[in-house]
């Protein structure tokens, strides 16, 4: 790997700066919610503690950023750029999986809940960080991890991201799944011939039993507490009774 270059870095640097910035994105996130909320959760897409968005978003400010002298155009530039990065992310996601994962709706000049200045220049500043006093301590860290074992490490963290990823994008398949199947069986509950019959219906109740196990199930979804502000593009109405049962639990 150390033969094998992109953007003037080797495979075996890119790997390592990524786990690196992929686990410190993790471990940030993590500390945020859990002065938040009081609580742990796993925070990030995947089951393993990292988040690949903090991983990618590094290699791609330090390799088109960090030649730049002046702090101010580097400053503005990192706020572009990560914008850029996280409007990309947060759209891809959406299309992919029908959810908006993320909303900063609530922030001052935001575009479509998706960025918002305040978040942008918080991102420039630790750009600001990394670029100029972090990552260069870590480029002089991975420098003395030794190539074979440097080699397997990245090898076997590989097929574990690999199957993660698989295992993570199955269960928000699942997830969504359920969620169709909860805006279902809330319509018909809902409806009103149901309402008119409902106290005399064997159906009903199967409907009934359905509906609140796929609620028990779905509540114990770890993308519920890891995206609080996650919103269902297609049933965001069973998302809301979902967290309204959780909440419920909570304050109980």
């Amino acid at each position: 790997m150390q033969n094998i270059h992109l953007f003037n870095l080797t495979l075996f640097e890119i790997g390592f700066y990524f786990l690196y910035w992929s686990a410190f994105g993790w471990i940030l996130e993590v500390i945020v919610r859990t002065l938040e909320t009081g609580e742990f959760e796993n925070r990030g897409f995947l089951n393993s503690p990292i988040c690949p968005i903090y991983g990618f978003g590094v290699l791609i400010v330090y390799t088109t950023l960090s030649s730049i002298k002046s702090i101010f155009i580097l400053f503005v530039l990192s706020v572009l750029l990560c914008s850029i990065i996280e409007l990309f992310v947060g759209l891809g996601l959406q299309r992919m999986f029908h959810a908006k994962w993320w909303d900063y709706s609530h922030e001052k000049f935001n575009y479509k809940g998706y960025i918002c200045l305040k978040i942008s220049l918080l991102w420039g500043v630790g750009c600001l960080l990394v670029v100029r006093t972090v990552h260069p301590a870590i480029i002089k860290l991975v420098t003395h991890i030794p190539y074979i074992v440097g080699n397997i490490i990245l090898l076997i963290v590989s097929i574990m991201l690999i199957i993660d990823t698989v295992c993570s994008v199955a269960e928000i398949l699942n997830f969504n799944n359920k969620l169709r199947q909860i805006d279902k069986f809330y319509k018909k509950l809902n409806s009103s011939s149901i309402k008119i019959g409902g106290n005399i219906s064997g159906e009903v109740q199967e409907i009934k039993q359905k509906y609140d196990k796929l609620l028990e199930q779905a509540k114990k979804n770890r993308f519920v507490k890891s995206f609080p502000n996650m919103k269902s593009i297609k049933y965001n109405d069973a998302l809301k009774l979902i967290k309204k049962k959780i909440n419920k639990k909570n304050n109980n």
